[in-house]
């Protein structure tokens, strides 16, 4: 071989082993891996929530009319519809009514009221009483149910409207239909007196589920529920609003009626005469017939 072919092969070599030391190494390939399932979300389970207990068609008993409450006129009807979709409707008296409520826990916001057109002109008051009800129920903001009762407040607590249920069965008490007399009741300083020999007070419980009679001064009505084996809750009442000037007359007419509402249980005793306890068992009325 030629030394100028030698020295060419020589060089050529010497590139090439260069060449191999300046090629950088192959990394490994990692292991092809497989995804990961991800998990599903354990989902969130929400609690029914019970249905308001306003639910249902109410039967309007009392409403508030200036001072104090007022019965429905006889002869009319006035209800409330309060369904699961937000709407409350029902009947004035005269016209019918739609709008929209709102209720959480025992708190009620009426909505705008929309109402027929019409006027009625019987009974005498009809309109009057239409306005008070559409006035009182807009201006709910609490509510309450007791059994078959609902009572509708404003925002001070003061009762509006009073209902109840509709197709609920009134149970008579078993002393329906009699006239009672009062003769002593707790008066203010807590004891049991007489009443005032110059007046009449007297108490009629109506196999309807209404109470009417004289308080000494005023005529009162009002309803009363029975519950349970003896138990009753009178009220709320309406009351005439004449004032009488005889001593005490007023003052015992006041504390008559607050023993009325107070009641929460009754005795007919073998005697015959009739005994309204409150809620401690304390005797706040007794009649005799």
């Amino acid at each position: 071989m030629k030394p100028n072919a030698m020295m060419i092969l020589i060089i050529g070599l010497i590139i090439v082993v260069l060449l191999a030391g300046c090629t950088a190494p192959q990394q490994p390939v990692p292991p092809a891996t497989t995804p990961a399932t991800p998990v599903p979300a354990t989902p969130v389970v929400t609690a029914a929530q019970p249905s308001p207990p306003l639910l249902g068609t109410w039967t309007l008993i009392s409403g508030l009319a200036g001072m104090g409450a007022s019965n429905v006129l006889p002869g009319t009807t006035i209800t409330a519809t309060f369904a699961d979709d937000g709407t409350v409707s029902g009947s004035a008296g005269c016209n019918n009514y739609v709008a929209s409520y709102e209720s959480r826990v025992n708190t009620l916001t009426i909505g705008t009221l929309a109402t027929t057109l019409m006027t009625c002109d019987s009974p005498t008051g009809i309109m009057n009483q239409e306005q008070l009800f559409l006035s009182n129920l807009q201006g709910a903001a609490t509510y309450a149910v007791s059994g078959d009762l609902l009572t509708i407040m404003d925002s001070d607590g003061k009762t509006l409207l009073t209902f109840r249920r509709e197709g609920s069965v009134v149970t008579p008490v078993p002393f329906t239909g009699i006239s009672w007399a009062l003769e002593t009741f707790k008066a203010s300083s807590g004891s049991m007196v007489g009443v005032n020999p110059a007046t009449t007070v007297n108490a009629l419980f109506g196999a309807d589920g209404k109470i009417s009679g004289s308080a000494g001064c005023n005529s009162y009505t009002g309803a009363y529920t029975p519950s349970g084996q003896n138990g009753i809750s009178i009220g709320p009442l309406a009351t005439t609003l004449m004032f009488c000037g005889e001593p005490g007359v007023m003052d015992q007419e006041t504390a008559y009626l607050a023993n009325l509402q107070a009641a929460a249980s009754y005795d007919v005793t073998s005697d015959g005469k009739l005994h309204l306890m409150d809620a401690a068992g304390i005797p706040v009325l007794v009649y005799s017939s």
